[in-house]
C-alpha cells in the first residue's frame, strides 16, 4: 500500500470513528449540547403551528330531563367546535446582533370547506425602539376606522415608541411605564434573551435521564439532514416542576436585572403562586412530550410537544400540539423590509381618525329611506265618487 492511500484509509477511519463517537453519546447528553449551541448562535429563523387536538367533555345524558343550563350547554359545545377549527401558524427571524426581530401571526380558521386566514407581520428594530406592523388586521381596522386617512394598502405602518409616548397617546401612567421605550430597548432584548436561554439551558440539564427516549428517523428526517431524535416524556410530577421551575426562575431573574418591577413581580408571583398552584395540580392530570431533531450541523431542528391536560375523573381533557422548526443559525432571513420606503407613519393615521369622526357628525342622516318612485303603493287616494253622480243618476 502506497503512503497516500495509507493516508487516506487512517483519514477515512478517523472520520468514522469520530462520527461513530459523536452518536454514541448519551441521549441527555447530545440534547444538552443541541440546545447550548442553538441558543448561543447570534440569530435564526423559525416556523410554529399550535393547533388543539383534543377537546372532550362530559355528554349530557340522554334521558335528562331538559332544564335551563341545556342552551349554555349547546353554546359551549358550539364553542369547543369553533376551537377545534382554529390554528395558530407563526413564522418569525431573530437578529441579535442587528438587534431585530420579526413575526407572522396567521390565525387560520378552517371547517365546513371554510377557511379564513387573518395574518399580522410585525417588526421590531430595537435599536431605534420602532415598530413596522403590516398590512393586514391593523390595516383592515385602520381603513374602517378613518376611510379619509393616509392610504395604508401595500405599505408598513412605522410606530416611533418614543414619538408616540411623548405626545400621550398612552394616557394611563402605568401603561405607559409597562409600554414604554425601555421594553423595546437593545439592552432589554439582551436582558431578556440571556435570562430565557439560561432558564432553558439549566431547565432541560436538569431533567431525569431516565425521561428520555431515542427514536427511529422518518424519511423526513434524513431528508432535512436530521441525525438523531430524542423524546422526551414527561409525566405529571416532572411537568409540573419544571413548569413551575421555569416561570419562577424568570421572573426572580427579570426582577433582579431591573427589567420589572418589585409590583409587577409580585402580581407575576401571585399568579404563580407555588401553593395555589400546587394545589390546582392535584385536581388535574399534565403531560408533556417532545421530540427534538438533532441536525448534522449540532443544532436543534425542529420540537414537536404534545400537551394533554385532564380532570383526575378523566371527564374533561385538553390537548395541544405545538410543532416548531429552525433553520438559518447565526444568517436569519427577514421578509418585512422597511428600508423598501413604503411606510406610513402611525402619528398620520392617528390624526385623520378625528377629522373622519367630526365629517361623520356633520353628515345628515336620513330618518327615513326615500321612496321608490315606482312603487304607488304611497300615492295618494283618488276621492270616492259620490252615489249621486251621473252614473247613479243614468
Amino acid at each position: 500500500m502506497t503512503m497516500k492511500r495509507m493516508i487516506i484509509a487512517v483519514l477515512g477511519m478517523m472520520v468514522v470513528c469520530v462520527s461513530g463517537c459523536a452518536r454514541s453519546l448519551p441521549l441527555h447528553e447530545e440534547l444538552n449540547q443541541a440546545v447550548k449551541k442553538s441558543l448561543d448562535a447570534t440569530g435564526f429563523n423559525y416556523s410554529a403551528k399550535s393547533r388543539v387536538t383534543n377537546l372532550t367533555m362530559p355528554k349530557q345524558d340522554a334521558n335528562a330531563a331538559p332544564g335551563a343550563g341545556d342552551k349554555g350547554l349547546q353554546y359551549l359545545r358550539t364553542g369547543v367546535d369553533i376551537v377545534r377549527a382554529f390554528s395558530v401558524n407563526i413564522d418569525g427571524a431573530i437578529d441579535m446582533k442587528a438587534k431585530k426581530s420579526e413575526v407572522l401571526y396567521d390565525l387560520r380558521y378552517n371547517k365546513d370547506n371554510v377557511e379564513v386566514s387573518i395574518k399580522l407581520p410585525l417588526l421590531v428594530d430595537y435599536s431605534t425602539q420602532t415598530i413596522y406592523a403590516g398590512n393586514s388586521i391593523l390595516t383592515t381596522i385602520l381603513d374602517v376606522v378613518s376611510p379619509q386617512g393616509p392610504e395604508t394598502r401595500g405599505k408598513l405602518i412605522k410606530i416611533d415608541m418614543n414619538e408616540l409616548l411623548k405626545e400621550g397617546a398612552l394616557k394611563s401612567p402605568d401603561l405607559e411605564k409597562w409600554i414604554g421605550v425601555n421594553r423595546f430597548s437593545a439592552k432589554n432584548l439582551d436582558v431578556f434573551s440571556n435570562i430565557f436561554k439560561a432558564e432553558i439551558l439549566k431547565a432541560v440539564t436538569k431533567l431525569n435521564d431516565s425521561c428520555f427516549i431515542d427514536q427511529p428517523l422518518t424519511e423526513q428526517d434524513k431528508k432535512t439532514g436530521v441525525e438523531r431524535r430524542i423524546r422526551i416524556n414527561l409525566g405529571h410530577n416532572d411537568s409540573v416542576a419544571v413548569v413551575l421551575d421555569i416561570l419562577d426562575s424568570v421572573a426572580q431573574a427579570l426582577l433582579q436585572e431591573g427589567a420589572i418591577s418589585n409590583k409587577e413581580y409580585d402580581a407575576f408571583h401571585k399568579l404563580t403562586d407555588k401553593k395555589v398552584l400546587d394545589e390546582f395540580s392535584k385536581k388535574i392530570t399534565l403531560g408533556m412530550t417532545h421530540d427534538v431533531g438533532v441536525a448534522q450541523s449540532g443544532y436543534v431542528g425542529y420540537v414537536m410537544t404534545q400537551l394533554t391536560v385532564a380532570d383526575k375523573e378523566g371527564k374533561y381533557q385538553v390537548g395541544i400540539e405545538n410543532v416548531s422548526l429552525f433553520d438559518n443559525y447565526n444568517a436569519p432571513q427577514f421578509s418585512i423590509t422597511p428600508e423598501a420606503g413604503r411606510i406610513v407613519d402611525f402619528k398620520d393615521v392617528l390624526a385623520s381618525i378625528p377629522a373622519a369622526k367630526a365629517k361623520d357628525k356633520i353628515a345628515p342622516q336620513p330618518d327615513e329611506e326615500a321612496p321608490d318612485p315606482d312603487d304607488d303603493s304611497c300615492a295618494p287616494e283618488e276621492p270616492a265618487q259620490s252615489q249621486s253622480g251621473p252614473e247613479s243618476a243614468m
